[in-house]
């Protein structure tokens, strides 16, 4: 098992995290890292008179009131398994985020967002692209998604190619719960070798392979309809402030309706 970082900031909008990993018993951890996102994590300016909209004064209420915070939401863990390990952190920079994730041995972060629409994504995508691009994996949960006890939990994972797909799919043992694995390639792009094979049978979960002609995007919409889906989404490209979205683009999942894990 492993420890998960989740971020928060004291709005309901990040604390879905919470509810997703409580409430859906799929993730497999031994610990859960919450962090606390002084927000801004930089000082800015308003640009029409350029009055300063955080102050040091503003920063040392926010870091009092981020304990206070934190003791609330790690109670409601406790509440619901006080067996569960929690440790809190305040952070004010990515550069904090990946000192904890050195430190503490992350093997996954999470955040929770209402990127329903793309023009809110793009006016905070500066920080969203930052989160993205420095954690790895990050799973992203739409704040809106819900897991839904009757349905089937179903780990869908692209396929690169032979050698990256040996290392990442070892990512499956973060989940538990699981009824299946669903392993989606584009056309002629992967042989179903013994090694493979060996390699999935080892995991103990159903399997499935799926050759799709249109879009990982439509396939994990197309699953969700009777599956509780996690898509774990290996892309080697990375997301950017583009106002063009390609059909498998990383952006385009953000917008998505299902949890993603963005590596």
């Amino acid at each position: 098992m492993s420890k998960i970082l989740i971020l928060l900031n004291g709005s309901e909008e990040y604390e879905k995290s919470i509810d997703y990993v409580l409430g859906s018993q799929i993730i497999n951890f031994k610990e859960l890292v919450l962090c606390f996102v002084l927000e801004p994590m930089h000082q800015i300016k308003r640009i029409s008179n350029n009055k300063e909209l955080f102050s040091d004064s503003t920063y040392e209420k926010s870091e009092v009131l981020s304990k206070i915070y934190l003791e609330k939401i790690t109670n409601i863990i406790k509440n619901v398994d006080d067996e569960i390990k929690v440790s809190v952190n305040t952070i004010d920079s990515i550069e904090s985020i990946k000192k904890i994730q050195s430190i503490d041995l992350v093997s996954m972060s999470i955040i929770s967002h209402t990127y329903d629409k793309l023009y809110k994504l793009f006016l905070r995508a500066k920080k969203f692209k930052s989160y993205i691009n420095t954690l790895h994996p990050l799973l992203s949960i739409p704040s809106n998604f819900t897991h839904d006890d009757s349905k089937t939990n179903n780990f869908m994972i692209n396929y690169p190619n032979e050698e990256l797909f040996m290392k990442i799919i070892d990512n499956v043992l973060m989940f538990k719960n699981l009824n299946k694995i669903t392993i989606v390639h584009k056309e002629n792009k992967m042989q179903e070798t013994s090694t493979l094979i060996d390699k999935l049978d080892s995991f103990n979960i159903p399997f499935e392979f799926k050759e799709i002609k249109d879009s990982y995007f439509e396939e994990v919409n197309r699953l969700q309809v009777n599956n509780n889906v996690v898509f774990y989404y290996y892309s080697e490209n990375k997301f950017t402030e583009k106002k063009y979205i390609f059909k498998d683009s990383i952006q385009k999942f953000i917008i998505g309706k299902s949890p993603v894990i963005l590596d």
